[in-house]
């Protein structure tokens, strides 16, 4: 008979494999995610019977799940976002038209749900509140009665492109399955993300019975994000990727497993705007095929840089950015030859530390300082008074104080999700 492997949310699956594994669904999850669940192919009897078999039992149990709510960030940073779904959607829908030429005495073919009827049917109910019993075949009526509350709407759902197995089904969340789960699942999820009632649930890939059947090595079943996902940040110096790495991994943990950093541990290759220009230029003549995000600061030397790779027309899998620009920093204390006083720091002086807490009791406000005038953009030059210390106070926090304490983290956040915005724009060489 052989033995299946499953991505569902919920009761509703979203892609089936029988004797192999199919689509690789690691990505979606993270190490936390592995567990051990009960579950109904599994003849718990035997086990009873056998319990020097209990290392196989809990091999058979293994899965990954994960909430929806916390899939959605994975699936954004590799390009699986709604639109890419309605993209997906359309196709189908090109196809059906294509496929469904008839004769007069034929009648014509239904026109299909538009993208936004077709979501609005998928999250007409939540998932959680499915029914996903087996309706036997000897039931009066079983079709009708497994489609469930979906059976007031079959016409509707007649005008969804069939296809493969579409009449296959046994109960509410196997209707919904068979019908509506006609897209990849990434774009499957992004759709029943539309209800926030499916916010909370959960995500499962069973692979345990097809390993323990023999039919796939457990090695194949890893989680997180593969090499081919990863996208390689390449900053002006090892202060920056520190900052930006650890605020990654503790702010922003459910997509930190998609980036790698440049040495940030030994020693830092790229010392300042102008190796890391070189750097860009090196990768370019030898056509890397990583995925690379060069970024620079939100200052005069940062801005000179970043124009100059703009004009080395990098290719898809290659983006440079700046730090972004903050309404905090436009009103700024600075100081120059001209004294102290406040100042618009976007694009001229705000370095990485800028966007840390910078309330510390023990040094005076907050003040850059003008150093350098540059003339290829007009504009001067400031360097962060006492940014190590800044820096330094960031590390002596402990994880659960940047999450949850007193620390200021609103600036280092807006900067590490406009870099996961342009790491999600980053297209892989395929």
């Amino acid at each position: 008979m052989g033995t299946s492997v499953e991505l569902c949310i919920g009761d509703v699956s979203l892609s089936y494999s029988k004797n192999f594994m199919g689509e690789d669904y690691g990505f979606l999850f993270q190490e936390g995610d592995l567990c051990r669940r009960k579950m109904d192919s599994i003849n718990y009897d035997h086990y009873e019977e056998h319990p020097e078999e209990k290392e196989e039992l809990a091999e058979a149990e293994e899965l990954f799940a994960r909430t929806l709510s916390r899939i959605l960030p994975r699936l954004e940073i590799l390009g699986f976002t709604l639109e890419t779904a309605r993209a997906e959607y359309q196709t189908l829908v090109a196809e059906a038209d294509d496929s469904s030429s008839y004769s007069e005495q034929e009648e014509p073919k239904k026109e299909c749900l538009t993208f936004e009827e077709f979501c609005n049917l998928a999250c007409r109910y939540p998932l959680d509140d499915l029914k996903s019993d087996y309706i036997e075949y000897e039931t009066p009526d079983r079709d009708i009665i497994s489609q469930g509350r979906f059976a007031a709407d079959i016409d509707v759902f007649e005008r969804i492109p069939w296809t493969e197995n579409s009449d296959l089904y046994w109960s509410e969340a196997s209707f919904l399955s068979t019908r509506n789960c006609i897209l990849s699942a990434e774009s499957m999820l992004q759709i029943f993300a539309l209800n926030a009632a499916n916010a909370e649930v959960e995500v499962i890939w069973e692979f345990g019975p097809i390993v323990h059947a023999g039919w796939v090595q457990r090695e194949t079943f890893q989680p997180g994000g593969r090499q081919r996902q990863k996208v390689l940040i390449a900053t002006e110096g090892a202060s920056d990727a520190r900052i930006i790495r650890r605020s990654l991994n503790v702010l922003r943990p459910d997509v930190s497993d998609f980036f790698n950093f440049v040495d940030v541990d030994e020693r830092h290759h790229f010392w300042g705007t102008g190796n890391l220009v070189k750097f860009a230029e090196g990768l370019l003549r030898i056509e890397v095929l990583n995925q690379v995000l060069f970024v620079f600061d939100n200052d005069a030397e940062g801005v000179d840089a970043f124009r100059k790779l703009e004009k080395l027309n990098l290719p898809a899998n290659m983006r440079v950015m700046l730090l972004p620009d903050l309404e905090e920093f436009r009103g700024f204390a600075t100081c120059g030859p001209e004294g102290v006083s406040v100042s618009d720091i976007n694009g001229r002086a705000a370095a990485v530390e800028c966007y840390l807490d910078l309330r510390l009791d023990q040094y005076p406000a907050p003040q850059v300082t003008w150093s350098n005038f540059k003339k290829d953009i007009n504009a001067w030059h400031g360097v962060l008074d006492f940014k190590e210390s800044y820096s330094k106070y960031f590390y002596e926090q402990p994880d659960d104080l940047l999450r949850n304490g007193s620390y200021d983290v609103s600036k280092i956040l807006k900067l590490i999700d406009a870099l996961i915005r342009q790491a999600g724009l980053v297209i892989p060489v395929i």
